[in-house]
């Protein structure tokens, strides 16, 4: 299966979440995935050629770029590696595991129960899958790695996803998982 665009996937999910209700297509909220965007610059390369004098001078061979790349921004993309992986793979029990401790007025910060836990978890075509999202310098903790051993030592599929765009995410699952 050739991979979707990012563009391409938030359409195929509207039209499945206007398939699904009994509203007009008009009337169905539109699912947005509010990526921020990141500039990164990249030089401009430039050679040194002669006039017809022999006067050196700087040519431009390429000119300076500004890209644009989706920003780290681990809630939105969490939650986009959810929908990917319940359309899909029409997989409905994949789940986000909040694994946040919780502040309460009084008492202070109450840490979670699910230290380790990873970022999403579920069955996905007959075979739990546990996966980590990890962006930019973000590294896995020990918990984490303890975790990783327990799943795998049960028979479980654990990937830890080192998010760089959408399409590269799309490759690794497909590779990891077959779509049937």
């Amino acid at each position: 299966m050739k991979p979707y665009t990012l563009k391409q996937f938030i359409d195929y999910v509207h039209l499945i979440d206007c398939l699904n209700t009994t509203m007009p297509a008009s009337k169905v909220t539109f699912k947005k995935y509010e990526l921020d965007k990141k500039r990164i610059v990249k030089k401009r390369l430039v050679e040194v050629r002669e006039t017809e004098n022999g006067i050196p001078y700087e040519f431009v061979i390429q000119k300076k770029e500004t890209l644009k790349i989706p920003n780290a921004n681990t809630n939105e993309i969490t939650n986009l590696i959810v929908d990917y992986l319940r359309y899909v793979y029409n997989s409905k029990s994949i789940r986000r595991i909040s694994s946040e401790g919780k502040y309460r007025k009084g008492i202070g910060f109450i840490p979670s129960s699910n230290k380790g836990m990873s970022d999403i978890e579920g069955i996905v075509n007959g075979k739990f899958l546990s996966l980590e999202v990890k962006i930019g310098k973000d590294q896995i903790r020990e918990s984490q790695i303890k975790r990783k051993t327990e799943i795998e030592n049960d028979g479980g599929i654990y990937y830890l996803c080192k998010w760089i765009d959408f399409e590269t995410f799309q490759t690794e699952m497909q590779n990891l998982i077959p779509i049937e």
